[in-house]
């Protein structure tokens, strides 16, 4: 049954509280008999009610069986029974009523399949929280003014006449019941008495139950931060779901209620297609973020708020997305036993979403558990996904679904920031660099935690390399652009070991171009560069480097960006004999290193000084291995030329031929830090031009610091 779709607040409230008022009217008739059966037995005492038990009481109390309740004599002045028949009759009259009109007290007896003494002991605990009078009726009848929330025994007196009907209700209120254990009532106790009977304990309906009841809508605030309610589509639309086989072959097992295991590399994109294939069956989708959840659970414990959050969508008669899967599973990749009994028991379609294979064990299950991976689109679904997004086709997409490989939520959003761009400048239409741009956005979301992002400001203009060098870095870049005509249009994806990104290695002394070499491809390509010191990464803790390379590789996979080791041979250095528990555990690094770098999607440069150093095997592992030398003389004078900006205002007496005559050891780094001080060396002495000598000045400090006498 569809939920009411009210404008206001106001309405809302009033069509849930109309025939609330008119079950608890009903209701008032338990508390009629009660009240003259109390009356009628002289249970109540007067002006010391609740203070006094006297000897008629006690001897009334004897006379009667175990179980009797509080306001039974042997023999009754009432026609209990025919009066309990009317009632039952009134209220199954009202309970189909209320069903078919999708109240909300309806439609929760409805979802969580509740009895009438379900509902009735719902209503006990909730009267006195609409109206306060039901506070002393209840204080009346428990001959206590104390007692203004209904206990235990009150609802035993209340609802039951005999024994067996005293246990039916005594067991509605214990854990393993449809109230207890779907969180809609609760049992308290008085924190001033110590250990009480359980008889004794009160009852109070959850605050969130409350407000579902009277008419108010919104999640739990408890929960509110990793829950989510999304709406229904209207439609299954392309741009949440890309491969239109996939949806419909989920679409066609959802009627029959599933547990779907999906996982991939981007739960956004999973729980775009779980919504999408929810709205085509008419329904709205409710999310949970597993992790959070727990983080958030502190002492109330996960497994209380993970049952709030499948309360939540059973209230509104929802399918479940569970994100996070893999993350709450033990050691032994096993789910806790209470939450995977609570996926299989929710009423509606389950989806849970992880990021790599998962397969359930030792599980008695009633239910399908579908597994399905939405791998990352490849390239012809990107373009297909940014057509999609875009309304149409532009010049820009074969490019940006080349460079970066989204994911379908990826793309929507980066062509909706590509849309933004363009209409602040104006445009209708958003050009190139707002498409770019706009994946950029999408792509680096995490990983500036894990390494350092470097902006790209070099082009090919600022570095000065030998020919073959220049050769190779143009070649890097062939290789990123021309991928998919050669492995895709041209079918060569198959057919070499490595079809997916670009594994380089980078090696000379500092200073010989390495870093910007990088920076010159990330330029050309218009991709992120993140730098990443190994030296930094490596741990002396077992297992711990792979952690952190792992971290660093997963969130890389969804960030398109060009990866830059720095420092490689700190993990790289050549390996020889395994001696003892630290050599082979360092060769387990190397290969686990290597593994995550022929597997990357993007291209991954590692850098190093010490290439003699380096395993051979692992040389040959790699697709492309470029020798920065030292620069030649004439090389030097080119980047004494080129690194001093246009405007720099020089004096005459520099010589750019005469200081990479003079000046060997500098390589392209060093200058470039020459050249900057010698700027702010003239600039402290209110010179208006660079001269030699403050050059000259720059190189003696610059030397100092490479522990170097000026040459």
């Amino acid at each position: 049954m569809a939920i009411q779709d009210y404008t206001r607040t106001s309405d809302r409230t009033e069509a849930a509280m109309t025939p609330l008022l008119t079950r608890m009217r009903l209701f008032d008739e338990l508390l009629r008999m009660a009240v003259s059966r109390a009356q009628a037995v002289g249970f109540i005492q007067g002006e010391y009610q609740g203070l006094f038990v006297d000897d008629s009481e006690v001897n009334r109390h004897l006379s009667n069986p175990p179980g009797s309740g509080l306001w039974d004599l042997p023999t009754q002045p009432f026609d209990i029974e025919g009066w309990r028949s009317g009632y039952e009759a009134s209220r199954a009259d009202l309970d189909r009523r209320e069903r078919a009109q999708g109240t909300p007290l309806g439609l929760l007896a409805e979802r969580f399949d509740l009895t009438a003494l379900d509902v009735d002991l719902l209503l006990l605990a909730i009267a006195p929280e609409i109206d306060r009078r039901y506070e002393r009726l209840y204080s009346y009848l428990q001959d206590d003014v104390t007692r203004r929330r209904a206990s235990v025994e009150f609802a035993l007196s209340l609802l039951a006449e005999t024994p067996a009907a005293r246990a039916e209700v005594w067991g509605r209120l214990l854990p393993g019941s449809t109230l207890i254990d779907s969180n809609l009532l609760l049992t308290t106790t008085d924190q001033s008495q110590r250990d009480p009977a359980f008889s004794s304990h009160f009852l109070k309906v959850e605050p969130h139950i409350i407000t579902y009841l009277i008419g108010l809508t919104g999640v739990d605030p408890r929960i509110s931060s990793a829950v989510e309610l999304l709406p229904q589509l209207d439609q299954m639309p392309e741009s949440y779901i890309l491969n239109a086989d996939l949806g419909q072959r989920m679409f066609a097992a959802y009627t029959e209620r599933p547990i779907f295991y999906c996982y991939g590399p981007d739960s956004g994109s999973i729980v775009s297609a779980a919504r999408a294939v929810a709205g085509a069956a008419g329904q709205p989708l409710v999310t949970v973020d597993l992790p959070k959840l727990k983080i958030m659970a502190g002492e109330v414990g996960f497994e209380a708020m993970a049952r709030l959050a499948f309360r939540e969508a059973r209230l509104i008669d929802a399918p479940l997305a569970l994100e996070g899967w893999v993350k709450v599973l033990d050691d032994s990749h096993t789910a806790p036993p209470w939450l995977m009994r609570a996926a299989l028991a929710h009423p509606q379609t389950v989806f849970l979403i992880g990021s790599e294979v998962w397969e359930p064990h030792a599980i008695e299950r009633d239910r399908l558990i579908l597994r399905l991976e939405l791998a990352a689109p490849e390239y012809e679904e990107r373009v297909a996904a940014w057509e999609t997004n875009l309304g149409g086709t532009h010049e820009g997409i074969i490019n940006v679904a080349n460079k970066f490989r989204l994911t379908a939520s990826q793309i929507r959003d980066a062509a909706q920031t590509a849309r933004d761009l363009a209409a602040w400048r104006g445009d209708s239409q958003p050009t190139d660099a707002d498409l770019f741009s706009g994946a950029r956005s999408q792509s680096n979301r995490k990983l500036s935690n894990l390494a350092q992002k470097i902006d790209p400001r070099f082009t090919w203009a600022d570095i000065i390399l030998p020919d073959d060098n220049f050769t190779q870095l143009h070649e890097v870049v062939n290789q990123v652009q021309h991928a998919q005509r050669v492995y895709g249009d041209w079918g060569f994806r198959g057919r070499s070991k490595n079809t997916r990104g670009i594994t380089a290695l980078f090696a000379g002394d500092s200073g010989t171009g390495k870093t910007m070499s990088a920076d010159v491809i990330a330029h050309e390509l218009g991709l992120d560069l993140y730098r990443i010191d190994l030296s930094s990464v490596v741990s002396k803790y077992i297992g711990e480097t792979e952690k952190n390379l792992g971290a660093i590789f997963d969130e890389a996979t969804q960030s398109n960006a060009i990866l830059f080791f720095d420092e490689a041979d700190s993990l790289f250095g050549k390996r020889s004999e395994v001696k003892d528990s630290h050599d082979r555990y360092a060769n387990i690094e190397t290969g686990y290193l290597l593994q995550r770098m022929e597997s990357y999607n993007g291209v991954a440069i590692l850098a190093t000084n010490r290439l003699q150093d380096l395993d051979k095997a692992f040389i040959r592992r790699l697709d492309i291995v470029i020798t920065f030398p030292t620069a030649e003389k004439s090389d030097r004078a080119r980047i004494w030329k080129v690194t001093f900006p246009k405007n720099a205002p020089l004096a005459a007496d520099v010589d750019f031929d005469d200081l990479a005559r003079r000046h060997k050891q500098l390589a392209g780094g060093n200058i470039r830090n020459v050249v900057t001080m010698s700027a702010f060396i003239a600039a402290t002495e209110g010179q208006s031009q660079i001269a030699l000598r403050h050059i000259e000045h720059a190189i003696k400090r610059e030397y100092q610091k490479l522990s170097k006498l000026v040459e």
